[in-house]
């Protein structure tokens, strides 16, 4: 199926084929039309019955409401109620619609305290992160959604994300950043795409996360600091570092872990010694509470990267573990405060860049040569960023920080939208007050509907709107919200999407024989599961006998 561009769905509009009636077309959005909610509800009375008997007509279990224009509709929380939308719609027999939320690809990463996530992996009463940092539930989640238009969304550190064109993102243009100001709005992907420069300038910037909370680890077997200074200048053969700084070591014995100078290397110190421990079978060394038997358990003694547990612990432990990586391999430059780590160990640089990012940092990754005499020694990669905290424990290195007090760029701009091929999407619901939650290796704050913020759930009664449908259309409203919510006629409440199916059909919704019970409704329309032939009863034969057990009917 193809999905209508607004250039298709204003053409099928105007020749009469598609009928939505109000119509403004204020309402046309790149791929989809805005729909606003009627004056109708339909509440379920739900003390009437034990239970609801799907094989029996139960006419009083819902009751029709109507409110004034200027009235209010309450949804209290985890209150379930049906709405209808105020315009009618009608579909030819070679088109089906959907009403849905803004999604994100299904490959999505999310961090989440737990670890990393995808999109596609997510639960309701699934934890991940808020602009804030802090841990937010997941209250919904849709089902994977195909064909939609997608585009590739390119930050100006280089990070991608895959979302469809209606995905909401929340920006500050370059109207909002006049004079000081910082007035952030809420854009979908289409329209940050054609917004995209301002005056030969990069339009919009999403604002950056804070650091994220993840839960105090207290099963990290080295001292942050201590790994971050190894990582940077220690030994791979042994528990030692090269360091020139008498206050690195300082730090690294402030710890807990004994500093001793090696005689035969004028810079090489151990760390951490507490002798050798011998089986007493075998004779063999074994390992023990030193730092070196600490380094191989967490497999570093093969190769240098820094361990998933330090990269998901407590803020203060990730700082001390950055600060220490920047004590060591760290540099920083003294007219604009830019910070750089530098490593010949792309696993290392990478392991940096995703410390730096959950601190709430922007950091950007480049690759150059690493030369010493002439000689090409391979790839150096290098992670820079202007942090707003101190990020070195390194007098020398701090002083040249910019100050607290300096001005920060505490964002990240939007460099590219391009068109991609379709990919499955699905949209999230959290509980946190913006509705706002983090995707990507980058940590970037995102999120879906503005309806969805408040807490309210919106689902049509129908996954997709068959062709030949004519009639208002049924909506599940939910709160998951704590407070209740106020509805109003004529609120935008969702936007319906258009797909060209590969022929038109030779029965549409509408047709003799097919049961079409909802065609022409105009108000919320309960179930009318009851007027199936068989609903809720076991197969019967042709000769209106029962089907014996075992035997199935496809």
């Amino acid at each position: 199926m193809t999905v209508l561009s607004d250039r298709d769905i204003r053409a099928e509009l105007e020749s009469g084929r598609v009928r939505i009636d109000p119509y403004d077309p204020v309402d046309l959005q790149p791929s989809s039309v805005d729909l606003h909610l009627d004056h109708s509800f339909r509440v379920f009375r739900n003390s009437r019955y034990p239970f609801i008997d799907v094989r029996d007509l139960q006419p009083d279990l819902t009751e029709l409401i109507h409110v004034g224009d200027d009235e209010a509709f309450i949804l209290h929380p985890g209150e379930f109620v049906l709405g209808q939308t105020l315009e009618w719609v009608e579909l030819p027999n070679d088109l089906v619609a959907r009403l849905e939320g803004k999604a994100l690809a299904l490959g999505t990463p999310v961090p989440t305290p737990l670890g990393w996530r995808t999109m596609g992996d997510l639960s309701p009463g699934d934890l991940v992160f808020d602009e804030t940092g802090a841990p937010t539930e997941v209250v919904a989640v849709t089902a994977p959604m195909i064909g939609r238009p997608c585009r590739e969304v390119v930050f100006s550190d280089g990070q991608r994300v895959v979302a469809d064109a209606a995905h909401q993102w929340v920006t500050v243009d370059k109207a909002g950043r006049r004079q000081g100001q910082q007035r952030a709005g809420i854009h979908t992907t289409d329209e940050i795409a054609r917004t995209l420069r301002a005056d030969g300038e990069l339009n919009h910037h999403v604002p950056l996360a804070a650091p994220v909370q993840y839960p105090a680890r207290l099963d990290l077997p080295i001292e942050p600091y201590t790994l971050g200074a190894w990582l940077g200048d220690g030994t791979t053969t042994a528990a030692a570092i090269t360091s020139w700084d008498d206050e690195i070591l300082e730090q690294i014995s402030g710890e807990g872990y004994a500093v001793r100078r090696f005689a035969y290397a004028p810079h090489l110190y151990g760390i951490g010694g507490t002798g050798h421990t011998r089986d007493a079978v075998t004779g063999r060394y074994q390992r023990n509470a030193s730092l070196s038997s600490r380094l191989r358990d967490l497999g570093l003694r093969e190769v240098n990267y820094i361990p998933r547990p330090y990269l998901e612990a407590g803020v203060g432990h990730r700082l001390a573990l950055l600060q220490g990586l920047m004590d060591t391999d760290g540099f920083v430059d003294d007219d604009a405060g830019r910070c750089e780590f530098t490593s010949i160990n792309e696993r290392l640089a990478d392991g940096a860049i995703e410390l730096a990012a959950s601190l709430g940092f922007r950091p950007v990754k480049s690759v150059g040569r690493a030369m010493l005499d002439g000689v090409d020694h391979g790839p150096r990669y290098r992670v820079k960023f202007t942090p707003d905290r101190p990020v070195f424990r390194l007098r020398r290195k701090l002083a040249r920080q910019k100050p607290p007090t300096a001005r920060f760029h505490r964002f990240r701009a939007i460099d590219v939208v391009r068109n991609v091929p379709s990919v499955p999407v699905r949209c999230i619901e959290v509980a946190s007050p913006r509705g706002m939650f983090l995707v990507s290796r980058s940590f970037i704050p995102t999120h879906n509907s503005s309806l969805g913020r408040l807490g309210l759930l919106i689902h049509s009664t129908a996954g997709y709107v068959d062709p030949g449908w004519k009639g208002t259309l049924t909506l599940e409203l939910s709160n998951v919200a704590n407070l209740p919510i106020a509805l109003y006629y004529g609120m935008r409440i969702g936007q319906i999407s258009f797909f060209r199916m590969s022929s038109p059909v030779d029965r549409p919704y509408g047709s003799a024989g097919l049961g079409s019970k909802y065609q022409g409704q105009s108000e919320p329309t309960a179930s009318a599961y009851d007027a199936d032939p068989a609903a809720g009863r076991r197969t019967e034969r042709a000769t209106g006998d029962p089907a014996p057990r075992g035997e199935r009917h496809s």
